[in-house]
């Protein structure tokens, strides 16, 4: 191998490695996604993202349920059932181990990673 044929090759597994570090550098620093997910009974009926915020409406067993979702946070805030448990569990957000739960209305609603 001549000289410049060393330059070149050197200038490959340059570049390549830049681009490998640069790649790791990316994957390390991203934050993944947080997703909300409702479920009714066995049934994902809704997944949303946790870093928008909205308002979603849905049926459970009982009657309509609204949800809430602010700052990276959700909560009900409007359910149609006898002890509205649901509502006064208060924020949730992507590192709680605790769901919302809605015995009345079947519906769990929980976080998760993407």
């Amino acid at each position: 191998m001549s000289k410049k044929d060393l330059k070149f090759v050197g200038i490959i597994v340059a570049v390549a490695a830049l681009i490998g570090v640069i790649m790791l550098v990316v994957k390390l620093t991203s934050k993944p996604k947080e997703l909300g997910i409702v479920q009714h009974g066995e049934e994902v009926i809704l997944t949303f993202d946790i870093a928008k915020d909205a308002t979603y409406d849905f049926e459970g067993d009982y009657g309509k349920m609204t949800l809430e979702v602010k700052d990276h946070k959700f909560r009900v805030i409007d359910v149609e059932c006898p002890n509205h448990l649901c509502e006064q569990m208060g924020w949730i957000d992507s590192e709680s181990l605790i769901p919302i739960v809605c015995l009345p209305n079947g519906i769990m609603v929980s976080s998760a990673m993407e």
